[in-house]
């Protein structure tokens, strides 16, 4: 793979990935040209994820609203990632091919990190790996304009923050994948005899790319614009057309799981099951939850015309409420 150019800009700063999704937009789609190739890198704060994921199942909101995290849809298929200020992103774009691999894209990055004495292998479909343990991910879309690739590049990321993120509110949960998941990473500060991560940016933009290509004013607002559809509430809380989520707690009168299926946010079903004893048939109350909007207004809106504490043994409403509701992003 021949070396790259290098995107640049004069509006550095607090960018946030929406502005990123959109410049990969453009560049793709308004300046690759045949036998071209874009890389930039950048920085952000905040769970990304795929296209194609479904928020409910993958992300902990609560956890993200209370430590200021911001949640990110990017247009690329794969799986949900943390990134903060001590890791980089990096994009490359460039023109289709026939027979789609990452490894010809991803062993520009592993050259360019055996000139600092780290020994980086590729690994599956699309991760890089040290010491046999993984420093990067990276997901793509290829549409008729190109193939865009984008990833992590771990430097010193917070894996606690990182799993507490992308984990179920389970404490149990947590803990174990903390401890799963730093025996499968690796952080690369400590093998790079005091290269800070602005120095491996630069290195790795020398490495990888031959020249520049600087947004101008003009294009920076054209960009911007076109971010605000990846801001946009319709683009980040999308809806999926049809899953099922699982939800389990134990509160007072028992253990509660809740199977619901749903259909572009609407309950099409819904099966509670557990170790408590319903003194009443518990499907007076699933029916009750059929057909409605998967909201938390219209599901406590329900459970208001339900004496739910004479039809559950030892229950109390709120906490039934609150199990309905949990993970629920409005």
């Amino acid at each position: 793979m021949n070396k790259m150019i290098l995107v640049k800009h004069n509006n550095e700063g607090n960018l946030k990935a929406y502005f990123y999704f959109a410049l990969e937009e453009y560049i793709l789609e308004h300046v690759l040209k045949d036998d071209e190739a874009y890389f930039f890198t950048w920085k952000i704060k905040g769970v990304v994820i795929g296209k194609n994921q479904v928020l409910e199942n993958e992300v902990n909101m609560e956890y993200l609203k209370a430590n200021d995290i911001t949640l990110f849809r990017r247009p690329t298929g794969g799986g949900t990632i943390y990134a903060d200020e001590s890791n980089t992103m990096y994009t490359m774009i460039t023109k289709k091919t026939t027979n789609f691999s990452f490894k010809p894209y991803l062993e520009l990055v592993i050259k360019a990190m055996e000139k600092l004495g780290l020994k980086i292998e590729f690994s599956g479909r699309n991760d890089l790996l040290f010491d046999g343990k993984k420093i990067s991910g990276v997901a793509f879309l290829q549409n008729k304009y190109g193939v865009l690739i984008h990833g992590t590049y771990m430097y010193d990321v917070d894996i606690e923050t990182m799993i507490r993120s992308i984990t179920p509110n389970n404490e149990k949960l947590i803990s174990k994948g903390i401890d799963s998941v730093r025996s499968r990473v690796v952080n690369l500060k400590p093998h790079l005899n005091g290269l800070s991560l602005d120095d491996l940016v630069k290195h790795l933009e020398n490495e990888i790319t031959f020249k520049e290509y600087i947004l101008s004013d003009e294009e920076i607002k054209i960009v911007k614009k076109m971010a605000e559809k990846y801001e946009s509430d319709e683009w980040r809380f999308l809806k999926q057309p049809s899953y099922t989520k699982n939800i389990s707690k134990r509160i007072s009168g028992g253990l509660f799981n809740a199977t619901l299926e749903l259909n572009h946010g609407v309950i099409q079903d819904i099966k509670i099951t557990g170790d408590f004893f319903d003194l009443y048939p518990i499907e007076i109350i699933e029916d009750k939850l059929k057909n409605i909007n998967y909201t938390k207004d219209e599901i406590t809106r329900v459970l208001e015309g339900i004496n739910i504490e004479d039809m559950i043994l030892d229950i109390k409403k709120q906490e039934f409420l609150d199990f309905l509701v949990s993970g629920i992003v409005n």
